[in-house]
């Protein structure tokens, strides 16, 4: 049998104290046990991280490394790069993604590109065009394990042009079959980030879809890949809809059925359901931490929206009162954005990051307009 040896350098088993059982033991670097094995835990004072004074360290055999206190990787991440016209590998992102969203910021007007991993690399929807699903083998050509692979298609690679890339983690392109709701879906998700994608066929009637995820979504985006529509978004309010392809406020209809998700699912009519048509439904909620979504109220003047728990990298902001664009702002793109809706390239505009939100400026109805209600979807 083998045997396992407790050093007495490694723990303190202090009765006196009422603290019965094993502790690791706290110290600067100088403090580090004489005789080092791998696998050897402790407490380091002199390693402060993620807003503690201390960390917990182990030794790997080679070198002591961090082990905890460390903020998980946030399975999201927007990156710049240029294209060069051929085929290239974008890297850098961290993580294998899932859904690739990517907008030119310089060049021509190219359109918003939507790629992910249950539709598959070469079908692609566009945020600001009603039309049906493409099928095109050069633009997203490989989802990879720091990134993803281009073509040479302009919409995401031309010479010399200027992109934004946005990439989430689901579930590494492994679906499974979701029977929660009246309709099967098939899905993938991510649950920590608060992130599922979902593929449905309509029925034809009003119907419930299983999304995976462990709460109830705040935001879901939704678009039928085979024929033209408009794209959908509930946020929030479940009575009303948005339409990320166009500028009109919240719009009075019961595409949701009157009825906010649950933990399980969400609803639809039948309109939003069409028989033997497929669907695809991008669903966030907020995750401590790592993503936010809420509303504001614009003031007119420079307006700071905190809260958030952390400094974000990304944020979309909707006026749901008025008819505005649906700016993007992005760190990888300081001092411009970009809009959803069209397929208009990169325009000034100061948007500071703070460290626990953002603030919005004076005299923007896109963003700040005095009296009109804002919806936000903030990542970290």
């Amino acid at each position: 049998m083998a045997t396992t040896k407790v050093s007495g350098e490694l723990v303190d088993l202090n009765e006196a104290t009422s603290e019965s059982g094993l502790k690791i033991p706290t110290g600067t670097n100088n403090n580090r046990p004489a005789t080092i094995v791998a696998g050897m835990i402790r407490n380091n004072t002199n390693e402060a991280s993620e807003g503690s004074a201390s960390c917990e360290e182990y030794y790997n055999g080679a070198a002591w490394k961090k082990l905890n206190n460390v903020a998980l990787p946030p399975d999201f991440k927007n990156i710049a790069y240029t294209g060069n016209g051929g085929t290239q590998s974008i890297t850098g992102i961290g993580f294998k993604p899932d859904f690739v969203w990517i907008k030119s910021t310089s060049g021509n007007t190219y359109s918003h590109a939507w790629t992910d991993s249950t539709r598959g690399v070469n079908s692609q929807i566009y945020s600001n065009d009603s039309t049906a699903a493409t099928n095109l083998v050069n633009v997203v050509t490989s989802f990879d394990a720091d990134g993803f692979s281009l073509g040479s298609g302009v919409g995401v690679n031309a010479n010399g042009a200027n992109y934004l890339a946005f990439c989430w983690k689901a579930n590494g392109g492994t679906t499974s079959s979701n029977t929660d709701g009246s309709t099967t879906s098939t899905v993938q998700a991510n649950q920590s980030l608060g992130f599922s994608i979902v593929k449905y066929t309509g029925t034809g009637s009003s119907a419930s879809i299983g999304h995976g995820l462990s709460s109830a979504p705040e935001i879901i985006i939704l678009k039928k890949l085979t024929g033209s529509s408009d794209w959908l978004a509930g946020a929030l309010d479940w009575t009303k809809y948005l339409e990320p392809n166009g500028t009109p406020p919240f719009r009075t209809a019961n595409v949701w059925q009157d009825t906010a998700p649950t933990s399980s699912v969400f609803t639809v009519i039948n309109s939003s359901n069409t028989n033997g048509e497929d669907y695809i439904a991008y669903c966030f909620h907020s995750a401590s931490g790592y993503s936010k979504f809420g509303t504001y109220v614009g003031t007119g003047s420079s307006n700071s929206i905190t809260g958030l728990g952390f400094q974000p990298s990304w944020v979309l902001i909707k006026s749901t009162t008025s008819t505005e664009n649906w700016p993007i702002f992005s760190s990888s793109l300081a001092d411009n954005y970009i809009v959803v809706n069209t397929g208009a390239t990169a325009q000034a505009f100061t948007f500071p990051f703070d460290s626990d939100g953002f603030t919005v400026p004076a005299a923007s109805g896109m963003t700040n307009g005095s009296g009109q209600t804002y919806i936000y979807l903030a990542f970290k």
